[in-house]
Order: structure tokens, then C-alpha cells, then sequence
């Protein structure tokens, strides 16, 4: 067989369901592929050990393999190998079609910590670099719902700020094959220094099953693929209505998702105006502004309290001290997404108590910005002095 040395032999060869032609070989040495019916082979080693392999079986578009040592490997999503022609090797990039993916139910561990890995979460989204991307080229992945709006992204020119470590970048501009991982959660929290503290992974909700898009860009080169997140069978089996259960769901944690960034917002808004009256405080010794500007101070001090904890140091300060709303709505998101279907009349409850416990919040804000800032303002006019900031 050419391309399979000659100093072994195969065991086992299965052909994959999904492509005609698709060949797998497991020898005495290894794993070999074939795009060509067996007429040439290549190695499809990876990280598996040089060892015999007793069978192969293709399952759910994952490659299984049983090896002499008694040890079980698997091959996660073989859809590329189902994608490769000779028009994706000789195209500069290309974005293969990712592998529809269910809504997450339970997770495997490793219990020994050995050389085999569990499947990453999500949706895997491979690319191929055939041309090297140079460093100043723009490049992208951008998730799109089925009404075209973005959802998740990452730019590669984009500069990172605050958190960065917990925003780990993915895309490579290597030539070759890279894989991108989305873990189906949309929407990310403002990286404050107390919610990275609390918990530095910051996305916010799980993405709910429908049909999503990946749009691959490179420079002037777009590139866009169709998948489904599909309804786990083990839900859509057991629970009535699973669909209704699923949009109701996201409808609740899309209602705390933007809550909170509005609060976020709030709080660094609320902070740049503390930044511009520190510096006027420092400047202006009249007694009238020192009065206002410290009355204002402590007003936004308050109004900042409630959503973040003052006396936030590591996480565990939220367990010394009560938790603060915006932590509570990240909390909360991620219980919602753990939890199971359908949606229990406690979370709604909970759902409704922090949305308005919000609403007055924001009515306070909405107070100070138009009302007593603007006050303020009118003060610093008469005294000659610039005016605060609403950014």
C-alpha cells in the first residue's frame, strides 16, 4: 500500500460514512488516512503513541480507536478530513463548514491526567492558511444568530485592554490548519477589576439551539459557513416543550445580560465623572464647590456600592461581605445556564426581584447624570471652572 511503510501491516480499515472514498488503516505502527480509496496513504499519528491498533470505528463523526495496550483513543471532528479537495489546498484560506453541536448536558473528565484529552466544548471551528498572513492584515471569527447579528467575535488588530488574561487570544496567522473554539456562550462581562476578581471567565449566557454562522475574514477575503446547535436528544426526549424551555431561558438570561452591561457602564461612567471632580476638588479651594463636589462625591460613592463591593479584595470577599448586584447577576447567569429544563417558577421570581432592583438603580443614575451633575455644572460655570464630563 503506497505510503504505508512496508516493515508493518493493517489490522483493521474502515471506510468513513460521511465521505466515499475516506479511508482509515490501523496498523501494527499507527493510524494512516486515504482521500483515495486506498490508493495512497498518510499519517494520522497526532499525539497517539506508536502502538498496535486492534480496530477502528467511525461514531458521530469522531474516529474511535483501540490500540493493543487496551487503551481507547478518539479523534474528535473528522468533518475537515470530509472537506479537504485539491480547491481547499490550493485556495490562500479557507473556513471549513463546522460540525453541528447539542446543547451541553453533562461533561467527561480525565480521572488520571494522562496524554489523552477531553473533546474542547463548543463549537470547533477549523481554518486553513495556506498563504502566510502578514502582521498588520486584519483577521477575524465572528458568530452570527439567525438574525445576522454578531454575537461572539475576535480581531486580531483589535488591542486588548483590562483582563486580557481572561480573554485569551485564538486565531493564529501561521500557515497551516488551525482550530477555533466558541464555547456557545454569548455576550461578554465588563472586565471591572471586581468581576475578574470574583471570576475571571467573563461570558455571560449559554447560546440558545438554533442555526448560527461563522464568518472567517482575512484582509479583503470573507468567508461564511452554516451550523445548528442542536437540542441535546436526551432533553428533546424527556421534556415537553423543550423548545419553549430553551427560548424562555434565553429570553431570561438576555434580560440580566443587558442589565448588567448597562450597570457596568454605569459604574465606569459614574468613575471617570469621580476622576474629572477629584481634579477640580484639588484645584478649587471655593467653598461652594468643595461643599457640592464632596456631596456628589459621596452620592456616586453610594450609588457605586450597591452594585460593586467597596471592599473587594480576592474573591472571597463576597462571602465576607455581602454580594453587590452586579455579582449577583453574574451569579445568577451562571446558575441559569447549569441549571435544568425547564425554567422553574423560583427563577423567574429571582429573574423579575434583580430586574427591578435594577430599574431603581438606573432611575437613580438617570438623577444624577441629569439632575445633580448637571447642578453641579451650573456651579462650576458661575465659578469660571471647566464642566464635568458625561462620557
Amino acid at each position: 500500500m503506497n505510503g504505508i511503510p512496508g516493515n508493518t501491516f493493517a489490522r483493521s480499515v474502515r471506510e468513513d460514512p460521511d465521505r466515499k472514498g475516506l479511508l482509515y488503516a490501523g496498523t501494527e505502527t499507527g493510524v494512516f488516512v486515504s482521500f483515495n480509496d486506498g490508493e495512497f496513504w498518510l499519517p494520522l499519528q497526532n499525539n497517539l503513541p506508536e502502538v498496535p491498533i486492534t480496530d477502528l470505528r467511525v461514531q458521530r463523526k469522531d474516529l474511535v480507536v483501540a490500540t493493543q495496550g487496551r487503551a481507547l483513543w478518539i479523534l474528535d471532528d473528522l468533518t475537515p478530513l470530509h472537506q479537504i479537495s485539491d480547491a481547499v489546498t490550493k485556495a490562500d484560506y479557507h473556513l471549513f463548514k463546522p460540525r453541528d453541536e447539542y446543547t451541553e448536558l453533562s461533561v467527561a473528565y480525565s480521572a488520571d491526567g494522562g496524554y489523552g484529552k477531553n473533546p474542547p466544548k463548543g463549537v470547533q471551528i477549523h481554518y486553513v492558511l495556506n498563504k502566510e498572513v502578514s502582521k498588520d492584515t486584519p483577521m477575524s471569527i465572528e458568530i452570527m444568530d439567525d438574525t445576522g447579528a454578531v454575537i461572539h467575535s475576535e480581531f486580531t488588530n483589535t488591542e486588548r485592554t483590562g483582563c486580557a488574561e481572561s480573554i485569551k487570544p485564538q486565531l493564529k496567522k501561521s500557515i497551516g490548519s488551525h482550530r477555533y473554539q466558541w464555547k456557545m456562550k454569548i455576550g461578554l462581562f465588563d472586565c471591572l477589576k471586581e468581576l475578574a476578581t470574583t471570576n475571571r471567565d467573563l461570558t455571560a449566557y449559554n447560546a440558545a439551539p438554533g442555526n448560527y454562522k461563522v464568518r472567517f475574514t482575512v484582509g479583503s477575503f470573507k468567508q461564511t459557513q452554516d451550523f445548528d446547535i442542536n437540542i441535546d436528544p436526551r432533553f428533546a426526549n424527556n421534556i415537553d416543550n423543550v423548545a419553549a424551555a430553551y427560548k424562555e431561558r434565553d429570553n431570561l438570561s438576555k434580560s440580566i445580560y443587558v442589565g448588567a452591561t448597562e450597570m457596568a457602564k454605569g459604574v465606569r461612567d459614574l468613575r471617570k465623572i469621580k476622576q474629572q471632580l477629584d481634579f477640580l476638588l484639588d484645584v478649587s479651594k471655593e467653598e461652594q464647590i468643595q461643599k457640592q463636589g464632596m456631596l456628589l462625591n459621596q452620592t456616586i460613592d453610594n450609588w457605586i456600592a450597591h452594585i460593586l463591593q467597596k471592599e473587594m479584595r480576592t474573591f472571597q470577599s463576597n462571602y465576607m461581605f455581602e454580594r453587590r448586584l452586579l455579582i449577583k447577576f453574574k451569579g445568577f447567569l451562571n446558575h441559569i445556564g447549569k441549571g435544568n429544563l425547564p425554567v422553574t417558577e423560583g427563577t423567574r421570581d429571582v429573574t423579575e426581584d434583580y430586574l427591578q432592583q435594577w430599574s431603581k438603580l438606573k432611575s437613580s443614575l438617570q438623577i444624577i447624570k441629569d439632575k445633580e451633575v448637571l447642578d453641579y455644572n451650573k456651579l462650576l460655570e458661575t465659578a469660571g471652572l471647566p464642566a464635568l464630563y458625561w462620557p
